[in-house]
């Protein structure tokens, strides 16, 4: 049996959408068990109603913990020989357990990484791991997956999708990882679990089906000054989870250098107004851009890009005169105010700040830039040094 465990908390608009799907799975030996997490909406009745309406749901109620703690109170109860986790705003094609069980059964599999549908209202991107799909034993975990699997190339990208939704795991494996994590940790849960998961097990098989929506929306996705203290504190919460976490593994898989890697991800994405300001000295951080200069354009509404503007925005508002994206349409379809890169040369007295981690990608856009006659000194990167720097490489 799969144990499918949904933490639920005001979600209350997608939660029926999010039940209904795993009721439809083509797989039926399942349990759902929705941890209703202190839910003022009409979370907690809704679930009420599914479970008198299907007997292989369980509801249980609790007082408000966050997400960690609504998994580790689904976990106590799951009956499951598997645990497979669906956040109730997201929702699962049919055959996505049948998919997983299979690899699973088919292989003796403790853990079986699947891919994701990045759904952005309607509008789905398939996305799968970076490393290669198959089966790893154990040799094969220690060669080709640890040294990548937080940060496989250039700066950051992640080898695999760090998720725990869409995976499937064996009840031991998801027991003792889950139930070890801090809850404390806002920022990155499903890392800190996914990780020790991947460390711990014998055998993976990393799938390239993607079954699994994972929902984005606009609204909550800027960053907001009156969240930066309390982000900045969950960021140094997991590094030092995931610090103690890998410690045992003395040096082994480049895991203290994937560890930098990905808190520095994390300080531009969730806590980049806390580093900005401590770090500025009249430039904006890690630019070599002063803000007593001209007004600015953002380029990149990827999470970097997002961080970037709302921090200009919050603390310099009226500096950021354009925002552009290659995928503006599909930033544009959130909400967001996402111009085309085209635009650029309607702002002729504007610098450019590339928000961008990935190095080889900022050469790639600087050398279009140039292209289309914009002046290099106009154009602005990060500067990796001062980035080190901060974090000691």
């Amino acid at each position: 049996m799969v144990s499918i465990i949904v933490p639920a908390y005001n979600i209350e608009p997608y939660l029926e959408r999010c039940i209904t799907s795993i009721l439809a799975q083509t797989y039926k030996n399942f349990e759902v068990i929705l941890v209703d997490d202190g839910s003022t909406d009409g979370s907690s009745a809704l679930c009420d109603s599914y479970r008198q309406q299907d007997d292989r749901i369980t509801v249980i109620h609790k007082k408000n913990g966050g997400l960690v703690s609504a998994r580790k109170v689904g976990l106590e109860a799951a009956q499951g020989e598997y645990i497979g986790f669906v956040d109730g705003d997201d929702w699962i094609e049919p055959q996505m357990y049948e998919h997983l069980i299979k690899l699973a059964e088919e292989h003796q599999a403790d853990i079986v990484l699947g891919g994701s549908l990045e759904d952005v209202n309607g509008q789905i991107e398939n996305k799968t791991n970076r490393l290669k799909t198959g089966i790893y034993d154990k040799e094969r975990l220690r060669k080709e997956v640890y040294p990548y699997m937080l940060c496989a190339e250039n700066f950051f990208s992640m080898g695999i999708q760090p998720y725990i939704w869409n995976k499937l795991v064996r009840r031991d494996l998801a027991q003792e990882c889950v139930m070890a994590v801090d809850e404390r940790i806002r920022v990155g849960e499903d890392v800190a679990a996914v990780m020790p998961m991947l460390l711990k097990a014998d055998k993976a098989v990393i799938s390239a089906y993607c079954d699994y929506h994972y929902c984005i929306r606009g609204t909550s996705m800027i960053w907001k000054r009156e969240n930066e203290e309390s982000e900045w504190e969950t960021v140094c919460i997991l590094h030092k989870f995931l610090q103690k976490t890998f410690s045992i593994y003395h040096g082994q898989y480049r895991l203290e250098k994937q560890l930098a890697y990905y808190t520095i991800m994390n300080m531009f994405t969730r806590a980049y107004g806390k580093v900005a300001r401590q770090e500025s000295e009249g430039s904006l951080w890690p630019f070599d851009y002063h803000i007593s200069s001209r007004e600015c354009i953002v380029y990149s509404a990827g999470n970097f890009g997002r961080a970037l503007y709302g921090y200009l925005q919050t603390y310099y508002p009226g500096k950021v005169s354009l925002w552009v994206d290659r995928d503006y349409f599909r930033y544009q379809s959130m909400g967001l105010s996402v111009c085309k890169v085209e635009d650029i040369a309607q702002e002729q007295d504007s610098d450019i700040l590339i928000a961008i981690l990935d190095m080889h990608l900022v050469d790639v856009i600087k050398e279009n830039l140039l292209r289309i006659g914009i002046q290099e000194e106009r154009i602005y990167h990060l500067n990796v040094v001062k980035v080190f720097q901060l974090v000691g490489l």
